[in-house]
């Protein structure tokens, strides 16, 4: 998602905004740039008169919307809706149009958790942690298909993601826990011992941490990792301000570290009350 946004359609007088995601988009350019890299967030049910009325009186485009309405009629892929949207213009080149045909495809061959994964990711990305958790949970428990214990072991690693975000501690911890024991990934033990430290002193956290087999040093780059940031807190997802508290509660800084929690407990109950609609 590096593509620079280089706008030269109509400028939209409201913009037009993608519910489950929260998005605003002001003009064509930025809807074939939103489309082209959220493709698994966005469903047939989305792509409504709302939008097709968005595109027709807010950009201009007469021709686009009625073929939109008319396709809708036709289809039961969004995929087809979104692949004339992005070619009405000249945003993307035909071979990414091609390239992006082909991606999908290649989705649609993918298995079911496989899929799940991948929406719950894109949600993970957008700070979505309620929708992005509840997928998660769902290839949990219906992980039947699952032969790749890597795979599940990500999954578990993202739901430990979400948990942390929620400020679900225990939750977050067993998740990062299974996730290390299928993925092996040194992310999944370092994600385990953040929270892990969040709830326990220095000597507790210690201890834990040679059950698998680290010791002083590795506590020293915990630390330093943790704490290791020049953002503006703000800035943080929520789990990066928990490490950042965990280290001012780790060096008895206990004034930062009441600040960043009061910060923390702030925007936790202000995402919670977004993502509830």
């Amino acid at each position: 998602m590096s593509k620079i946004i280089l706008c030269t359609s109509k400028e939209a007088s409201r913009p037009f905004t993608f519910l489950n995601t929260k998005v605003e988009i002001n003009n064509y350019e930025e809807l074939c740039f939103y489309i082209y890299n959220n493709t698994v967030l966005i469903s047939k049910s989305a792509l409504s008169e709302k939008l097709f009325d968005w595109i027709r009186d807010e950009l201009g485009m007469t021709e686009l919307a009625n073929k939109l309405v008319a396709l809708s009629n036709k289809t039961a892929y969004a995929q087809d809706l979104l692949v004339e949207i992005l070619s009405a213009g000249d945003y993307y080149e035909p071979d990414e149009v091609t390239t992006y045909v082909e991606a999908w495809q290649k989705y649609r061959k993918l298995s079911k958790s496989q899929k799940k994964k991948l929406k719950a990711d894109g949600y993970l990305g957008y700070r979505r942690y309620i929708k992005a958790a509840s997928i998660y949970d769902d290839i949990i428990e219906d992980h039947g298909d699952i032969t790749d214990e890597v795979f599940l072991g990500n999954v578990y690693h993202n739901r430990g993601v979400a948990a942390a975000n929620n400020l679900d501690v225990e939750d977050a911890k067993e998740f990062f826990r299974k996730a290390y024991e299928k993925n092996g990934n040194e992310k999944s033990l370092w994600g385990y011992l953040v929270v892990f430290a969040s709830s326990n002193d220095s000597a507790v956290t210690k201890q834990e941490m040679r059950k698998f087999g680290l010791g002083e040093e590795n506590f020293e780059s915990l630390m330093m990792e943790i704490g290791d940031s020049n953002e503006d807190v703000r800035e943080m997802t929520i789990f990066s301000m928990m490490q950042r508290a965990v280290y001012n509660r780790m060096n008895k800084d206990m004034i930062d570290y009441d600040k960043r929690m009061d910060i923390i407990l702030s925007q936790l109950k202000d995402e919670f009350r977004e993502q509830a609609i």
